[in-house]
């Protein structure tokens, strides 16, 4: 786990509060399978409501949930309630297989390629 953290958000020390909270979203979606934007900032412990001037709990949040969508291991999407919308997120462990699978033999193709 700590290798796909790491491809996640990078090694740099500071990046350490970024993998426990990434950590804490992936192991909340993955029981709960989705989860409402707000839901998971609350758990992992991101208070949207309530902040300092020097916090920036939103970008914090994106800083977390953005690599995990870009791997495809979380898709989002727009539900209507009421008036508006609300963001959730979903746990897509097959859209992250067949993305690592792809990345696999992309990489090979090219190091096959340099060989030649």
């Amino acid at each position: 786990m700590e290798t796909l953290l790491k491809y996640l958000y990078g090694n740099h020390p500071k990046s350490g509060k970024l993998k426990e909270l990434g950590l804490k979203a992936l192991d909340i979606l993955v029981k709960k399978g989705q989860v409402e934007h707000l839901e998971l900032a609350k758990q992992i412990g991101v208070k949207f409501e309530s902040w300092k001037g020097y916090e920036k709990p939103v970008k914090t949040f994106y800083s977390v949930v953005n690599p995990l969508k870009e791997m495809q291991l979380v898709e989002s999407f727009k539900r209507k309630e009421g008036k508006g919308f609300k963001t959730v997120y979903v746990y897509t462990p097959d859209k992250f297989a067949a993305n690592m699978k792809n990345f696999a033999k992309m990489a090979q193709e090219f190091l096959e390629s340099r060989k030649r």
